[in-house]
């Protein structure tokens, strides 16, 4: 299979490190944020580079609810800037990019002695579809709620609220800025680490860098550095002498079988326990749960995971809502935790702020050329990143900035011909790929065209992520360029010669590599994506076996 004639990691590692001339950014993230900052600075003309330390969308951006939304809950916290500008950028990403975002129907239930009630939801629903500048919302009554969600609680059931948001898959969204970017001249190196951070007077900083896989420690120089590394952000900051500003936040999810839960819109609800707004909705042919907020005082730099506490809360939920159903820790597929950032004043401890009522509009500060932005949402990468580069042309003297555009994705080119897909699975397709989609069209051979058991995912897509898509390790395939470890049993262990066979010649891999590589997905998704209750058992093996050696 050919790829898109972009060059491999060890080239670009090369060229890095020969490199003598200072960048004009060096974008640090590789999430949305960062993401979309390389897009855009990409389209100004500017000379862009962007690392990150571990896989592209490795923290939040591939942990998130999926939704690109406007947030109802903001107007309900007065604010309306924030609501109007991320309902907008709903509105362009559906338009620009379908298949990738698509819009999904939201019902929330009306309850007896429950607030909101009717009349202040659609209050806000009526600002929310001024914002949209279209009317998508109605009232539905009790019978219409219940045939909407069949199974729904009827326990004090008064009718119901359906509206629409939108839905994505995170990760690729990231992949396809990303590529985006590297088409308008950006340059991207996932595995590759900022360490330390060096700034003398007015001239270019200086970065220490390393990468990942070799630990080879090296230099580069730039102008301006944009540190996006989100809920990391801090670290960075620290180093500048800055105080701390974020404060941590686990939000998880749990995945059920469609079968056990099946659920066609999205139903939102508020939690009997606390009252905190919860989703179930579908995606990717499965059942989502969540998502909880709690504080995350963990190692940023280990991946989160679900706690027991977090599974009880979400299956509570679910089986409150829909009482027959009555899920078990036995119906959960996998699991998934994101760490976000709220983000405190200057000068106010983090640790104070309340999470619920905490602000989550991004922030941007500068220090010297070194631009921080965190918080913000999914929804509004584009607007942070217009943001960011506003503080930069300070930096950029003799560096002619214009507008990158109110667009972000380039309009979709058109295939022709029928390679025998549904009309769905094409436009899933072009959305995922966008202007290489015809290249992944062409490569693909009958065989690809097969789907992956179980799965909505079809073998060319795997077979194009491992020679176009900068795979490293086996889990930037199976749970970043793919889903497959979170919509299958155990990690979709049942393909492990399935996808050896197809793929290890493809990356070059020895069997030894193949193996090693299984073993270390395998520990990453049962330490991470899986249950507490299978990790424990697992855990204590391992120290029996300590003990007894």
């Amino acid at each position: 299979m050919a790829n898109t004639g972009q060059l491999s990691r060890h080239e670009k590692l090369s060229l890095i490190k020969e490199r003598s001339k200072p960048w004009d950014m060096v974008v640090v993230g590789g999430g949305i944020t960062g993401a979309g900052v390389a897009l855009m600075a990409a389209r100004t003309g500017l000379d862009v580079l962007l690392l990150e330390k571990q896989d592209y969308a490795w923290g939040t951006s591939s942990r998130s609810s999926k939704m690109v939304h406007g947030g109802l809950r903001y107007l309900s916290q007065g604010e309306f800037r924030l609501a109007r500008e991320s309902v907008q950028e709903r509105e362009r990403l559906m338009k620009e990019a379908p298949g990738l975002i698509e819009p999904m129907s939201y019902l929330f239930p009306f309850r007896e002695k429950q607030f909101p009630t009717r009349r202040a939801f659609f209050v806000l629903l009526n600002i929310y579809g001024y914002f949209a500048r279209k009317r998508d919302h109605k009232y539905l009554d009790r019978d219409q709620t219940i045939a909407a969600l069949p199974g729904l609680n009827e326990n004090g059931l008064l009718g119901s609220a359906q509206y629409t948001d939108a839905l994505t898959d995170d990760s690729r969204l990231v992949l396809r800025v990303l590529a985006d970017a590297r088409r308008s001249g950006a340059t991207t190196l996932n595995y590759t680490a900022v360490k330390m951070v060096h700034r003398e007077g007015e001239g270019p900083k200086l970065l220490e860098v390393q990468d990942q896989e070799t630990s080879e420690v090296f230099a580069i120089s730039t102008k301006t550095v944009v540190n996006a590394t989100g809920v990391w952000a801090d670290g960075l900051r620290e180093q500048l002498g800055q105080t701390k500003r974020i404060r941590p936040l686990r939000g998880s999810h749990i995945i059920v079988p469609s079968w056990r839960m099946p659920v066609h819109q999205c139903l939102t609800y508020l939690h009997p326990h606390d009252k905190r707004g919860v989703f179930i909705y579908p995606w990717l042919g499965r059942t989502v749960i969540g998502t909880t907020d709690l504080d995350h005082s963990e190692d940023l730099d280990q991946e989160a995971a679900i706690k027991s506490e977090e599974v009880a809360y979400l299956l509570d939920g679910a089986n409150h809502n829909f009482p027959g159903t009555k899920l078990t820790e036995k119906d959960v597929i996998s699991t998934w935790s994101g760490v976000r950032p709220i983000v405190g004043n200057e000068g106010e401890d983090p640790k104070e702020l309340h999470p619920s009522k905490a602000k989550r509009d991004h922030v941007v500060w500068d220090d010297d050329g070194i631009i921080t932005v965190t918080g913000g949402k999914l929804t509004t990468f584009r607007v942070m990143a217009e943001q960011v580069l506003e503080t930069c042309t300070t930096y950029l003297k003799g560096k002619s900035i214009a507008r990158a555009g109110e667009c972000v994705f380039e309009p979709p080119i058109e295939t022709k011909g029928n390679i025998g897909l549904p009309e769905a699975e094409l436009k899933r397709l072009q959305g995922y790929y966008g202007a290489v989609f015809p290249a992944l069209i062409a490569a693909m051979s009958p065989k690809g065209l097969s789907f992956v058991s179980g799965t909505n995912r079809i073998w060319a897509e795997l077979e194009w992520a491992v020679v176009n898509e900068e795979v490293v390790h086996l889990d930037d395939l199976l749970l970043r360029r793919t889903r497959i470890g979170l919509v299958l049993e155990n990690g979709g262990a049942a393909l492990a010669d399935e996808l050896e066979t197809r793929l290890r010649v493809k990356l070059g891999w020895s069997m030894d590599k193949w193996q090693d590589e299984w073993s270390r997905y395998q520990k990453i998704w049962r330490d991470h994506y899986s249950l507490p209750t299978i990790r424990a058992p697992q855990e204590q093996e391992m120290m029996h076996e300590v003990t007894v050696g």
